[in-house]
């Protein structure tokens, strides 16, 4: 028994010692994610702003993200060779708490039944004998019977307790058999759980290096040379360069920045090709409650670029309205504002700011 005591003790202390270092690597990846997350904070709306600060800030948190990946792949590394540790214990302490098949032996029942009918014979046999001798025997077997019965009876108690432990030995073993599967199949699942966050934290690395060069590019002064094209003319080519304002753009569905009437939804596509510039606006606009106004606008444009940060051109509407829209960069890459004004006419929009977003 004192064995028995011992394993199930140590078992014990390896499992409570597995729960503390299990804990242990939860706490460490999450203090891990929260140091990330607080490098990381506001860190796309600060990089519009640029500067060496900012791109400090991505590189802070690029390492931040790569050691809360780190932490977390081996915290379910360790996660899963606990598993397979569990595994092993649970099929070990299955085999050896497996209840014996010996443990009352087969023939004894037998026995002491036998010598009970002979005793009970020999009893019946000099029951009438008045001899002295013959009645202290027969005394003696009395009390062997009385001793025979309650060994019997104690066989029988045994028997019932054998079978009882045996149902509970075979209840507990097919328990066991369940959890062990239950912590191979956990260890199975980690695998690939740990091979795509490997692949994730490659992908936040790579967004971070891909930032930090976002925000030199952005904030760069411009350079000296045409930066736009090609173009065989000299003399109206942009500071700016023309990823700047070609392309698809759009309207933010939260936290969009407008003066004037407020945008639903816009949508602005810039085509360029050898400096002239080709563009359609088409969007709805929210007007003021009770107003009569056509809250849709829809205009085309085109022009060549100038040598100015901001570029102006000449739009005509669907419904043939003709006008001006300026086009200016905005503090981050991706930004671009949108200043247009039109013709006055009955119940359309002739004017609206907004900034867009690129697609």
């Amino acid at each position: 028994m004192r064995k028995y005591s011992h394993l199930g003790l140590s078992g014990m202390l390896i499992c409570c010692a597995a729960g503390l270092i299990a804990q242990t690597g939860r706490d460490a990846y999450r203090q891990a994610y929260d140091v990330w997350r607080k490098a990381h904070a506001d860190l796309e709306r600060d990089a519009a702003t640029g500067g060496p600060e900012q791109v400090a800030q991505a590189d802070r948190a690029g390492a931040a993200a790569a050691s809360f990946e780190a932490t977390r792949i081996a915290h379910l590394k360790s996660s899963a060779e606990e598993a397979a540790q569990r595994r092993q214990a649970i099929i070990f302490q299955t085999a050896l708490t497996r209840p014996s098949t010996d443990l009352e032996p087969q023939a004894a029942p037998g026995l002491v039944a036998g010598e009970l009918q002979t005793a009970a014979r020999t009893i019946a046999r000099f029951a009438d004998d008045k001899d002295r001798g013959i009645q202290q025997f027969r005394q003696a077997l009395e009390r062997e019977r009385v001793a025979l019965t309650a060994l019997s009876d104690s066989i029988q108690a045994s028997q019932k307790t054998v079978a009882a432990t045996s149902a509970a030995g075979a209840a507990l073993e097919g328990s066991r058999i369940k959890a062990a599967q239950a912590f191979g199949h956990q260890a199975a699942q980690l695998s690939p759980t740990m091979e795509q966050l490997e692949k994730e934290s490659a992908a936040w690395s790579d967004y971070y290096e891909k930032l930090a060069h976002a925000i030199q590019v952005t904030n760069a002064p411009p350079p000296p040379v045409n930066v736009i094209s090609a173009a065989p003319r000299t003399d109206s080519l942009p500071r700016v360069s023309l990823p700047r304002f070609v392309g698809a753009w759009t309207y933010p569905m939260v936290n969009g920045i407008f003066h004037g009437m407020q945008p639903e939804f816009v949508d602005l596509v810039i085509h360029e090709q050898g400096g002239h510039a080709d563009g359609t606006l088409y969007g709805r606009f929210k007007p003021p409650a009770g107003s009569a106004t056509d809250p849709v606008v829809r205009f085309d444009f085109q022009g060549d670029f100038s040598g100015t940060a901001t570029q102006k051109f000449t739009l005509v509407t669907s419904d043939g309205a003709q006008g001006t829209i300026e086009l200016i960069p905005g503090p981050a890459f991706n930004l671009l504002e949108v200043n247009f004004q039109t013709a006055p006419r009955v119940n359309r929009i002739r004017a609206a700011n907004f900034i867009l977003v690129k697609k």
